[in-house]
């Protein structure tokens, strides 16, 4: 059965969906049968996998709105091992349908409970926010990877998420393990860089990432052209990152 990983930051800018695409690619290129779960509006995860986001139907959406079922909404990528449950600007004002349900924070994870059997991890690419969907994403996922911009606001906020965390986790009486806090952005031969690090080493100890994701151009230009970096250029620096992340990813997991 798979665990369900959310990868979320309220604040923007911090690499969340790059991550989400690439660790998700990377694993499934290694042999892993992956899912991933656009649940942001935006639907930029959707866009990088090549997918035209505006001509979509059968998204996060219908999911939601019980429409069909999740396993309808399931996109085969160009990649294999790896599916997309799009999403597009349609989800936007979901927060009203959610809040009006029975259980409004844990539609999402009633939605997802018959595609857990498919796979060996389904990532969620949840919005930049704290609201309700947000809040849906953290009570459906096992665990939640962190990714920090490498700046000097980079804990900035995070108390707020982990405090979201630790209620959802009291109220629900089933703690959401912080799977992993990655650095991205990350420029090593800089003073701040390292002062950056240090501080979110002494801030969240062994839930620290020993990969760090570079502050590569390569990175940068990837969604330009709807393609993970891993696939667009697989020797870049930032495609380097991403592949040893997934082999650390997977060497935490036979430790545990």
């Amino acid at each position: 059965m798979a665990e369900i990983i959310a990868v979320l930051n309220q604040k923007g800018g911090s690499g969340k969906t790059t991550t989400a695409v690439n660790l998700a690619t990377a694993l499934a290129k290694k042999g892993k049968k992956i899912a991933l779960v656009d649940f942001d509006p935006q639907g930029n995860a959707t866009t990088y996998l090549g997918l035209m986001k505006r001509e979509m139907k059968n998204t996060m959406r219908d999911v939601l709105h019980e429409k069909i079922d999740a396993k309808d909404a399931v996109r085969i990528t160009e990649y294999d091992g790896l599916e997309l449950i799009p999403s597009n600007i349609k989800l936007s004002g979901i927060e009203g349908y959610l809040n009006a349900q029975t259980s409004p924070i844990s539609v999402l994870k009633s939605k997802l409970k018959n595609i857990k059997e498919d796979y060996d991890y389904i990532f969620i690419d949840a919005p930049p926010t704290l609201n309700i969907i947000a809040t849906n994403v953290l009570t459906a996922a096992d665990s939640v990877i962190i990714p920090i911009q490498a700046d000097p606001f980079a804990l900035e906020g995070m108390v707020d998420l982990l405090e979201v965390i630790d209620i959802i986790a009291e109220d629900l009486n089933s703690p959401t393990e912080i799977k992993g806090v990655l650095i991205t952005k990350f420029r090593a031969n800089t003073k701040l860089g390292k002062e950056v690090k240090a501080e979110v080493q002494k801030y969240f100890k062994n839930e620290l990432f020993k990969t760090t994701i570079p502050d590569n151009i390569k990175v940068s230009e990837a969604p330009g052209y709807n393609k993970p970096v891993i696939v667009y250029d697989p020797d870049c620096a930032g495609s380097k990152a991403y592949i040893e992340l997934a082999d650390e990813f997977l060497a935490r997991e036979n430790n545990e």
